[in-house]
C-alpha cells in the first residue's frame, strides 16, 4: 500500500484532530484565561533548591554543546548524544547551584577588580580580533592603549559578561580551593615512590596454588552465603519485553543506480571532450588530505590495493568502471602511462561519489509513522501486512543503563520509553544509526531474586575462595611465627610447603609487580618500612595473605629531588583542588533539592 494512500485512508481521523484542536484554542484563549495557564509548568525539565530550569534552556545549552563537539570534529552518534545529554543536566544542576551559592556568600566584583583583570588577562575571544593584532598577532601593547582610552560605551558589553559569568565563579572556586595546600612530606612521598628503589622478599599463600579437592563445601554454607549475599550477588532487576518492527538503513538499489547514472554522465561528458579533472573539481565528495582529481604517478604497488589490477590493465586515457570501496564509488581516468627504470607506471585522475540514501531514509520514516497509524486503526498484525519491514522480539537483556538492543545497537532513547512505559503501549518512531524503529512493550518481569539452583556453581565458588583465603591466613600467619622465631628461612619454609610462595622484587612503588601493584595496601605497608625488618601478615585483595621482608631501600637523590620539586608541587596541587571541588560539589549536591523531570521530556 503507497504511502499517500494511507495518508487518504487517515484524512478523516486528521479532520477530527485538527477541529478538535480548533475547539480547544477557542476554549482556552477566548474563554479560560488562555493556554499559558493550562501550559503553567508544563516546561520544566527540573528545579534545584526553588529554583526552575526550562526545557527550552536545557535544549539551548544541549544543541550549544552538540555543536562544540561537531566543530571539534566529533562524530554524533547516538552513545555521544546520549552522553551529552547527561552531561548537559549535570551542567546545568551545577550552574545553578554554583549561582545560588555566589549569592548566599555575597561574592561580588568590584570595579577595580574588573579593571585589573581586564589589564592583566585579556579575554581570550578578544585576542583575534582585528582592533588588537599587528602583523596577524595579538598585540598587548595595542590591547592596553585601547583599554586605557575608551571612545564610548564599547566595552560595557564585556565587562557584563565578566562581570556576571567570569570573575564571580573564579572568585568562588578560589575560595573553595584556597584551603589547599601540598606540604613537604607529600611532595617527598610522590618523588620517593617514582624514583626511590625498594628489594624486598615476600611470603604468600596464593589461593590460585589450592586446588579444589581440599576444601569441602557443604549445603548449609551454600545456603548461609547465597542468603546472606542475595541482595547484592543475586537479585535480579526488573526486565522488560518488547517486539518491535524496524527499517534497517541500508541503501536501496536506487540509490546505487543515481550514483552510477551520475557517474556515467560525468564519464560521457569526459569522453565529450570535458576536462576529467574539472569534472572532478565539481562533483567529487570532500576526501581531506588526500584530494581528488589529478592524483600523479604510481607504481602499481604503490596505489591502494583495490585499484592496482584494474588501472595496470587498462591504457592511457581509459576511464575505469566504477569501483566500489564501501559506500563510495570511486571512478578513475588513467590519464598516462610510462616506465621508467624498468617499473611500470600510470599517471591517475580520480573522481569520489558516495551513495546518498537521503530519500531512502526519508522513505523508512514515513513509512515507520504510517505503521504507527495503521496499528492504531487496523491493529498490529495488519498494519505490518503493509510495510515493508521486518519484526523481531527482544525479551530483556537491556535497560536504561545498557540500552543494547541486539542488532539494532545502541539505542538510548528506546530503552527510556520502554521503562516509562506500561504493557501493550505503542511507541512512536525511534531512529539511531542503524534502523528506524517502531516497538511495543509486551511484557514485564518484576524485581526478584535468582534461584539458589540458577547460581548455586557460582556460589559454591565463592564460598570455596572464602574457605581459601581464611586457609591463606593461617598458613602465613603459622610461617610468620615460625620465621619469627628464627626456626627456618623464608625460602626454605616455601620449599617445605606447595601452598607457598616466596618471591623477591626490586622495583619503585609505582610500577610493582604482579599482584603487589594491585593492592594499594602492599605500596602502603613497604613505604612505612625501615630496612631490614618484617611486616606483619596482612591480605593481599583476594589474592591470598602475605608478608614482607624489606631489605634494601635505595637514597634520595637531592639533585634530581629539588629539579623536580616544584613540577611535583604543581601536579599534587592541582590533584588536590580538584579533590577539593569534586567534594564541595558533591556535598552541595547532598543538601541540595533537586527535582528530576526529564522523564516528562523523555530525557531519561
Amino acid at each position: 500500500m503507497g504511502i499517500m494512500d494511507k495518508m487518504r485512508e487517515k484524512m478523516g481521523i486528521i479532520m477530527i484532530i485538527l477541529i478538535a484542536a480548533f475547539v480547544i484554542t477557542i476554549v482556552f484563549n477566548w474563554g479560560a484565561g488562555g493556554v499559558d495557564n493550562l501550559m503553567k509548568d508544563r516546561d520544566i525539565v527540573g528545579v534545584v533548591n526553588g529554583e526552575k530550569i526550562t526545557i527550552k534552556s536545557f535544549y539551548e545549552a544541549y544543541n550549544q554543546a552538540l555543536e562544540q563537539y561537531r566543530n571539534a570534529g566529533v562524530s554524533v552518534d547516538a552513545r555521544t548524544s546520549e552522553m551529552i545529554l547527561q552531561q548537559t543536566w549535570e551542567s546545568l544542576v551545577s550552574q545553578v547551584l554554583w549561582q545560588q551559592e555566589i549569592e548566599r556568600l555575597n561574592i561580588t566584583v568590584s570595579d577595580e577588580e574588573l579593571y585589573h583583570y581586564l589589564e592583566t588577562n585579556p579575554p581570550e575571544f578578544l585576542m583575534n580580533q582585528e582592533a588588537f593584532l599587528t602583523d596577524g598577532v595579538f598585540d598587548y601593547s595595542k590591547y592596553l592603549n585601547i583599554l586605557r582610552n575608551p571612545q564610548g560605551n564599547e566595552w560595557i558589553e564585556i565587562e557584563r559578561y565578566l562581570r556576571d559569568n567570569v570573575l564571580p565563579y573564579q572568585k568562588l572556586n578560589s575560595l573553595i580551593t584556597s584551603s589547599v595546600v601540598v606540604d613537604e612530606n607529600e611532595i617527598l612521598q610522590k618523588f620517593s615512590d617514582e624514583s626511590l628503589i625498594y628489594t624486598a622478599n615476600y611470603l604468600s599463600a596464593p589461593v590460585h596454588l589450592m586446588p579444589d579437592s581440599l576444601f569441602a563445601v557443604y549445603e548449609d554454607d551454600i545456603k548461609d552465603y547465597y542468603e546472606a549475599n542475595k541482595d547484592e550477588l543475586y537479585k535480579k532487576d526488573e526486565s522488560r519485553s518488547i517486539r518491535y518492527v524496524y527499517w534497517l538503513k541500508i541503501p536501496s538499489s536506487k540509490d546505487t543506480a543515481d550514483v552510477l547514472y551520475e557517474l556515467d554522465d560525468i564519464k560521457l561528458r569526459s569522453q565529450e571532450g570535458e576536462s576529467f579533472d574539472e569534472l572532478a573539481d565539481i562533483f567529487s565528495e570532500d576526501l581531506g588530505e588526500g584530494g581528488s582529481g589529478d592524483m600523479g604517478w604510481f607504481a602499481k604497488e604503490e596505489l591502494r590495493e583495490e585499484y592496482q589490477i584494474p588501472v595496470f590493465e587498462a591504457g592511457a586515457g581509459d576511464i575505469l568502471e566504477p569501483i566500489v570501496i564501501g559506500d563510495e564509488f570511486h571512478l578513475i581516468k588513467v590519464a598516462d602511462k610510462k616506465e621508467e627504470n624498468g617499473v611500470e607506471q600510470a599517471r591517475i585522475s580520480l573522481l569520489v561519489r558516495r551513495i546518498d540514501p537521503v530519500n531512502t531514509y526519508d522513505y523508512f520514516a514515513t513509512e515507520a509513522e504510517a505503521f504507527v497509524l495503521d496499528v492504531e486503526s487496523y491493529g498490529f498484525a495488519k498494519a505490518l501486512e503493509n510495510v515493508d519491514a521486518k519484526l523481531d522480539t527482544l525479551n530483556g537483556g537491556f535497560s536504561k543503563e545498557f540500552p543494547y538492543f541486539g542488532s539494532l545497537g545502541y539505542f538510548p532513547a528506546l530503552a527510556k520509553w520502554v521503562y516509562r512505559s506500561k504493557v501493550n503501549d505503542m511507541s512512536s518512531v525511534y531512529e539511531n544509526e542503524k534502523a528506524f524503529v517502531v516497538a511495543q512493550l509486551i511484557d514485564v518481569v518484576e524485581e526478584s531474586y535468582i534461584p539458589l539452583e540458577d547460581v548455586r556453581a557460582s556460589v559454591e565458588r565463592a564460598v570455596r575462595m572464602e574457605l581459601k583465603l581464611e586457609k591463606s591466613r593461617d598458613l602465613v600467619s603459622g610461617t610468620y611465627t615460625e620465621f619469627m622465631n628464627g626456626n627456618a628461612s623464608l625460602m626454605e619454609v616455601s620449599d617445605n610447603d606447595p601452598l607457598l610462595e616466596y618471591k623477591s622484587f626490586s622495583s619503585s612503588l609505582n610500577e610493582l609487580p604482579y599482584p603487589l601493584g594491585s593492592a594499594p595496601v602492599f605500596a602502603d605497608v613497604v613505604r612505612n618500612m625501615t630496612t631490614n625488618t618484617v611486616s606483619m601478615p596482612f591480605e593481599l585483595g583476594r589474592y591470598g595473605s602475605i608478608f614482607v621482608q624489606l631489605t634494601g631501600r635505595s637514597s634520595i637523590d637531592e639533585e634530581l629531588y629539588l629539579e623536580k620539586r616544584d613540577e611535583l608541587q604543581q601536579a599534587l596541587l592541582e590533584e588536590k583542588q580538584q579533590a577539593a571541588y569534586e567534594n564541595w560539589m558533591n556535598v552541595l549536591r547532598e543538601k541540595a533539592e533537586i527535582e528530576d523531570n526529564r522523564v516528562d521530556f523523555g530525557l531519561n
